[in-house]
């Protein structure tokens, strides 16, 4: 009787042994090749892969295709992809490839971090496919996503300066203490009469316009400055005046 629940319970232990083996099997020829991640990025993404090398990472995933599972259903492995853009080269760093167990084609691309890199490693031109020349819309983007990530900023768009309900960007000494003591007329009349740096770079062409037009007009910075204005009815209506409007 022993003889026999042992072999029993011996028979259980290899058939799960052998459901394991077959089910990590399944998960390693589920892998796409580099050629197959190449095409799978390039036919979603529609710009040319320059170098894609994989970094590993195999996992199990419950998800796929915006759709939740109670247990896995595919794998995913990561992937460094550098990928030739319309503003220069981009890095993907740890993209992740996912595929549903068994298929290389029934796949998903997962996206985290990038960030541009030199062009001239892959013998391409400094700003990818626009050539040697930086187009103004890719400055543009290049300069709004620097100014993004600095925590130097204060002022800025919603934070209005005189009439410019939208004022440009700051650097001042106490950061948004700076700004606070600006609004309750501790200092001024302008931000730089506050200690505070414009940064040209980082502001936009409305709003560089707006605080230079009244920063250059004495008679409409009376407007914002003499308390004999005390509403913004009465300040609007004086700088229009100030403005010849």
């Amino acid at each position: 009787m022993k003889s026999g629940m042992i072999l029993k319970n011996g028979l259980s232990t290899l058939g799960m042994l052998i459901l394991l083996i077959f089910f990590f099997c399944q998960t390693a020829w589920s892998e796409p090749s580099k050629k197959q991640a190449t095409q799978m990025w390039e036919a979603q993404y529609k710009n040319k892969v320059l170098e894609l090398n994989a970094r590993g990472g195999q996992r199990t995933t419950n998800q796929l295709h915006n759709k939740h599972y109670l247990t896995p259903v595919g794998s995913c492995w990561d992937y460094d992809v550098t990928e030739l853009q319309k503003c220069g080269c981009r890095l993907f760093e740890k993209a992740s490839i996912c595929c549903r167990t068994g298929s290389s084609s029934d796949c998903e691309i997962r996206i985290g971090n990038s960030k541009l890199i030199d062009c001239s490693k892959f013998k391409q031109p400094k700003y990818g496919l626009s050539g040697d020349k930086e187009p103004s819309e890719c400055k543009q983007h290049r300069m709004s996503t620097a100014c993004f990530n600095r925590k130097d900023l204060t002022f800025g768009p919603g934070n209005s300066v005189g009439p410019c309900q939208s004022s440009p960007r700051f650097i001042c000494p106490k950061k948004d203490e700076t700004m606070q003591e600006f609004w309750a007329n501790k200092c001024g009349p302008t931000p730089e009469d506050c200690g505070c740096t414009l940064v040209e770079e980082c502001s936009t062409e409305e709003d560089l316009k707006c605080y230079k037009d009244w920063k250059s007009n004495k008679a409409g910075m009376d407007c914002y400055t003499n308390p004999k204005y005390k509403t913004p009815y009465d300040r609007e209506k004086c700088y229009k005046a100030a403005s010849g409007r």
